[in-house]
């Protein structure tokens, strides 16, 4: 078990891990700090704001190993945010017993706290704290999936042909007007766009528009009209079209592309916002972590895909804010609508699943 799944797990139950400190844990103050003198797993504050900087480590199993961890919590010690600070070390327990006593040793020289938690546990407590996070959202989802459409404005360049040709039903090579052909995959990842949020639907071999999609297209941007095919998926949406877009995504009729706005909101919660790769190249750890979150095993490229193309949805409807940085990562928030549409969604999964368990008891 990588350390991010661990520090994810810990950090999400602070019961265990204050007595595996044992340390009153009232609040975490704060999480992969950077600082001059390198970044700081986490902070921890009791109810006497006195805190804890804490160096979160599995295995120590090689000199490498632990010579890194020492080097991290002996630089950390020019580090506090508060004048009642002490410094920890936590690692596994299944550590050979050599090591431990080579990590007590250099505790007791240098004035750090040593603390273990068992592997074994935790593995354990991650599934449990999994398996409440579905509860807590009700009827478990599909798992999400990628595509290569960065904008829900992209709907523009799919839905223009209906408006252009004067027809509510088209044949796949008129709706593919503003592509090569209908073939490629790019047509197929903007028809499937078109089917997910309701704005198409087959009709035998062809495709007919849906009530949604007059509408979409009844409050196109005005520009659209005198805009190059180039240029049609780049004309933002109107406040018309989001509305009606929020509205297909709260209907309760569950496709793919709104599956993957509900586990990226999900992804929010689970890691505060605290990030998104802003990189292709990001760290392992944090793919393992979203790829254990969404019971998936993309690459990091894929990853960095789906979650920053389904961000840009959510940007659009006002779903969430991104604060960019100069780093490998930024922050991201649910705003109130954000929030809302979170609730909802939780609300119609724990409807569904009230459904299915509907007990017939009381009828006998």
């Amino acid at each position: 078990m990588n350390e991010a799944l661990v520090q994810w797990t810990l950090l999400n139950n602070l019961d265990f891990l204050g007595k595996s400190l044992e340390f009153n844990i009232a609040s975490k103050k704060g999480q992969e700090i950077t600082t001059d003198f390198g970044r700081i797993d986490f902070v921890v504050e009791d109810f006497k704001e006195n805190q804890l900087i804490v160096e979160l480590e599995t295995i120590l199993d090689s000199k490498s190993k632990l010579e890194y961890c020492f080097n991290q919590i002996l630089n950390y010690k020019n580090v506090k945010f508060s004048d009642k600070t002490d410094y920890c070390i936590l690692y596994a327990s299944e550590t050979k017993p050599k090591n431990k006593q080579k990590i007590n040793n250099f505790g007791n020289k240098n004035d750090i706290i040593i603390r273990t938690y068992s592997t074994n546990k935790v593995k354990i407590l991650y599934t449990e704290t999994l398996e409440r996070l579905s509860l807590s959202f009700g009827l478990a989802l599909p798992k999400p999936k990628t595509y290569t459409i960065c904008y829900l404005r992209w709907l523009n360049k799919i839905l223009k042909p209906f408006l252009d040709l004067k027809k509510d039903t088209l044949t796949s090579s008129e709706l593919a007007k503003y592509f090569s052909s209908y073939n490629t995959t790019n047509f197929k990842c903007y028809m499937r766009l078109a089917l997910d949020f309701e704005m198409i639907e087959y009709y035998g071999r062809n495709f007919a528009i849906t009530r949604n999609g007059k509408d979409y297209i009844s409050n196109f941007n005005p520009i659209i009209f005198n805009s190059s095919p180039r240029q049609l998926p780049s004309i933002d949406l109107l406040n018309e079209q989001k509305r009606l877009l929020l509205k297909i995504l709260t209907n309760g009729h569950w496709t793919v592309h709104k599956i993957n706005i509900y586990w990226f909101l999900r992804f929010i919660e689970v890691t505060n916002g605290e990030w998104i790769p802003n990189v292709k190249e990001f760290e392992q750890q944090k793919l393992d972590l979203v790829n254990g979150l969404f019971g998936v095993s993309y690459k990091k490229r894929t990853m960095y895909e789906l979650l920053n193309f389904t961000c840009n949805f959510c940007m659009e409807l006002g779903l969430v804010d991104r604060i960019k940085s100069n780093g490998k990562y930024d922050r991201i928030f649910l705003t109130p609508l954000g929030i809302e549409v979170n609730n909802i969604f939780s609300l119609d999964l724990q409807a569904k699943k009230s459904r299915l368990n509907l007990s017939f008891k009381y009828l006998e």
